[in-house]
Parts: structure tokens; sequence; C-alpha cells
């Protein structure tokens, strides 16, 4: 398959890694506006990439994924922060599918961290009906990620607040006065070059558990977000990570 790969950072070095290492193709590396722009004007646009795999930034993504969409080149997103502008991206993408337009996106793309949202989900299950357990999430990740908290802590605070009626919503850090028991506690740290760790803590008065998932570098973010190209090229529209899981985790489910 060709790929190209859409913000050469950090990420977009090890996502060139993992797609080599699966036997595909690089035809571009695309880093900023103006090289997306003229990487698109050129023929064939974007060297004829069948899919392309985005990690830029929270303010880039949005018109990255559109600009994408026009030219009807697939787009796999990993970028996270951008959510309250998810919709109308999502819309164009649909706008778009005639030309060959589709768009999976995931806060992290690591097949294990997918995993960790099932246990999550599990976990919320089981603490539905024990009210003297209290839950919440902690993060810890680079000094250099711009958003906070993770795409990921989000999503596993989205999860346990689904499962768990005492709880109404999620907050980052503490406000004012007594905390409300309500609201599910979501913590962020930045510190040196951490890959990424999350933390769903159980506290009871007499006990304590935790689930942890802890990335020992960005390979498996970039591995899974390959194998998610894999899976969306010839495909059309907007796909949910789940539908994509469905067939990682065998359970007979497209989208």
């Amino acid at each position: 398959m060709k790929l190209a790969v859409v913000g050469y950072g950090r990420m977009g070095h090890e996502v060139e890694a993992a797609a080599v290492q699966r036997g595909h193709t690089v035809v571009a590396r695309v880093d900023g506006e103006g090289a997306l722009r003229d990487a698109l004007a050129a023929d064939p646009p974007l060297g004829g990439a069948e899919v392309a795999i985005e990690f830029t930034t929270p303010l880039a993504a949005p018109g990255t994924i559109g600009a994408l969409a026009r030219a009807g080149i697939p787009v796999v997103s990993g970028t996270t922060g951008w959510s309250s502008r998810r919709e109308g991206v999502e819309s164009l993408v649909q706008e778009e599918a005639h030309r060959g337009a589709a768009l999976l996106h995931a806060p992290n793309f690591s097949v294990g961290v997918q995993l960790f949202f099932r246990l999550a989900k599990a976990a919320g299950r089981l603490l539905e009906s024990v009210e003297t357990l209290d839950v919440h999430v902690l993060e810890v990740h680079h000094r250099h990620k711009l958003d906070h908290p993770s795409g990921t802590a989000r999503h596993l605070a989205e999860i346990l607040v689904e499962e768990l009626t005492r709880k109404e919503g999620w907050a980052e850090g503490l406000g004012e006065g007594p905390v409300d028991p309500a609201i599910l506690q979501v913590a962020s740290l930045r510190s040196g070059e951490n890959a990424g760790t999350h933390d769903i803590g159980i506290e009871g008065p007499d006990e304590r558990m935790e689930l942890r998932h802890e990335a020992r570098g960005r390979s498996g973010f970039a591995r899974g977000a390959v194998q998610a190209a894999e899976w969306l090229n010839g495909r059309r529209g907007v796909h949910t990570p789940a539908a994509w899981l469905a067939d990682i985790f065998g359970e007979g489910r497209d989208g």
C-alpha cells in the first residue's frame, strides 16, 4: 500500500518505520500547511498515496483532514484536542465520500489501549453495584504534549461516566470548595519524555485497586495507526474505532 505521512514529527517518523516494517511504501512525507498544499497540487496528489496517516496538531488537524477529504484521500487521524470541530469535519468527509474520502479517528491507535478501554468499561459496570468504591483517572505524558487531559484520558472518563449512574460528568483538576462526588476527577501531569501512562484508580475505605496502561514508546501507537490504514483502504465515509477493532478482536462487525 502507498501511504502518506502527514505531520512528520516524532510520531510521523515512528509511523514511517512501522509502515516500512509492515511492507508498505511511504510515498509522501508532509510537514506544514504549505507543504501539504504543494503535495496535493502535485501530479499525482500526495505522491499517489492510497491512505494518509495524520499526526499534526490540534489547531492544524481539522483543516488538514478537510484538505485531504476534498482530494479524495482517506485519512487515519491520531491527533487529539480538536473534538469541538469534529462534527463539521466528519460532515465534510461524508460530503466528499463520492471522491473516495474516508476518515478513521481515534484518541489512541495502540491495540493495547483499545483493549484497556474495554477493561475500563467492564470495570465501570462492576463498580456500579459497589457504591463504597470511588474511581478517578490519572494520565502522564511528556512535556511536549499540547493538549490536556489526553484524548485517551478523556475517552476513559467518558466510558466510566457512561457506566456509573452516580457520576454526572467528569472534570480536570479541582475547583474551589468541596469536591463533588458526582464528578469523576481527571488529573494530568506533563513531565520529561513519558510516552504515555494512564491509570484508573479505584479507591475504597479499606482497599485500593489500579488499572494501568503504560506505553514503552511510540511504536505501539504507530503500528496501530498503520493497521488502521490497512483497514481503511478501499472504504469511504466516516468510520469508528469500534468498527476497525471488531475485525482486530474477531467480533465480525463492519462499519
